[in-house]
């Protein structure tokens, strides 16, 4: 070739000249067209205002979003796409004589527009007592970096867990720009609260409730566990623990948000105010634990800018603090231990059924509340080449739960699995035209030891 490209260069100048005029036109609209793909993404997606004069021009911010786009986005949607093949067969045909699915339920009186699905078996297991038994529950919420999602997607999942002989419920939640984090948050605790109130009238059992959640569907999921232990935690505190509590800005910030709610909520029988009961279970995929971390990572990959994740959190380092699920483990954590270090006189008041050791309390009973709050096992996937998100956030988020447990602990499961990508955890147990993913029989077997304690599971 080389021999080739002298002998047309030397008896065809033209040839030549020509290509060298080319080149740079080439060069310049490979360049152009770099460009506006990424405009076109800023503009379709970017979660600020955006001017003219704010579109990126640096071509490093340029490359990576291409990189992005060209070496992860588009092959990604290419290899959903035997998924979607099936997707569409289910709802069209499948779905329609299913006397075990009941769609667009509402559940959310705040804002009615918000429905959820219900995917129950058709076969009615009893028990030996010939009464009817009540299958275990899984409440799935979706991921979509905050911004997109919706529950038709996800209608195999629901189809593959029923057919492990569960009951899933799906629901649509508050999404960017129309909602923030908080209005996130308590549209899933609500989804919590109607199915743990509806759920035996399609055969679940609500003892045996499992919240699981994938992405931004992971971090809303266990930061509505944890604000919901914490705002219990705090609510039998005194007033001079506190004091303690106050300490910590993250905590402190709680404790304000917690007593700046409207009374009426408070008392309603919907939404933030309400405690929920405890879970059987918390089921964590490939999920974003720590905030500014995070927005570190986005940053790394030049989508900070595009991600809703900054603005939806707050744009505060105190309200990323707020809404990481990691970091108020952390403080809670601290907290606790400063409480069992401190003194107090009264013997009778303490903060729970507590008793004074050498004129402190000790942190095994400051902690056994706290404890009790949390789901009684807890389950944590993430897929060693997630370039998405890193697999070092699940494993901090399980580093703050043994933390809290003060030892290591079987009912905390981290389980960080290679050659997975970022939509494994819940693409691949989804039925598909294409064979079944090498991750499909792994996943399933670990989903289902988890939820039926084939593996004797000890409870927090």
């Amino acid at each position: 070739m080389a021999k080739l490209g002298v002998f047309v260069s030397v008896f065809f100048p033209p040839v030549s000249v020509f290509m060298v005029t080319m080149l740079p036109l080439v060069l310049l609209g490979l360049v152009a067209i770099f460009y506006v793909l990424t405009w076109v993404v800023y503009a379709q997606s970017a979660a600020r205002p955006l001017k003219i004069s704010s579109f990126p021009w640096d071509p490093r911010r340029i490359l990576k979003l291409n990189r992005i786009l060209f070496l992860s986005t588009i092959p990604t949607n290419i290899s959903l796409i035997p998924v979607a093949f099936s997707l569409i067969k289910y709802r069209l045909w499948t779905m329609r004589g299913s006397r075990g699915l009941v769609v667009d339920i509402h559940y959310n009186s705040k804002r009615p527009y918000k429905t959820l699905d219900v995917h129950a078996p058709e076969i009615i297991t009893t028990s030996a007592s010939g009464k009817q038994a009540g299958r275990p529950v899984v409440i799935f919420i979706y991921g979509g970096a905050w911004s997109s999602g919706s529950k038709k997607i996800y209608t195999l999942l629901g189809a593959q867990l029923r057919a492990m002989g569960y009951i899933a419920v799906i629901p649509d939640y508050t999404t960017f720009p129309r909602g923030l984090s908080k209005e996130m948050e308590e549209d899933v605790q609500i989804a919590i609260q109607w199915t743990q109130e509806h759920c035996e009238t399609y055969g679940g059992d609500p003892s045996q409730i499992y919240l699981m959640g994938h992405s931004a569907g992971a971090h809303l999921s266990s930061l509505t566990i944890i604000k919901d232990c914490v705002r219990q935690w705090m609510n039998t505190a005194r007033e001079e623990r506190q004091e303690l509590i106050k300490e910590s800005p993250v905590l402190a910030g709680l404790l304000q948000e917690y007593a700046s709610q409207d009374n009426t909520s408070l008392e309603s029988d919907k939404g933030l105010g309400r405690p929920l009961l405890r879970l059987r279970g918390l089921i964590l995929c490939s999920g974003v634990y720590d905030i500014s971390a995070h927005l570190e990572h986005e940053k790394i990959r030049g989508v900070e800018e595009v991600s809703a994740m900054s603005r939806v959190m707050g744009n505060s380092l105190l309200s990323f603090g707020m809404n990481s699920p990691s970091m108020i483990l952390q403080e809670i954590t601290r907290t606790l231990s400063s409480l069992s270090s401190s003194t107090y006189s009264e013997t009778s008041s303490t903060l729970f059924d507590t008793t004074m050791v050498d004129g402190g309390l000790q942190l095994d009973d400051h902690l056994s509340h706290f404890r009790s709050l949390l789901p009684e096992k807890m389950l944590v996937i993430h897929g060693e080449d997630d370039r998405t998100v890193p697999a070092s956030s699940s494993i901090r988020l399980h580093s703050a739960l043994q933390s809290l447990l003060r030892s290591p602990s079987d009912a905390v499961w981290l389980h960080v699995i290679s050659n997975m990508m970022h939509q494994a955890p819940i693409v691949a147990i989804m039925p598909s035209f294409k064979a079944p993913s090498p991750f499909t029989q792994p996943l399933v077997q670990l989903y289902r030891d988890f939820i039926d304690d084939s593996n004797a599971l000890t409870g927090i």
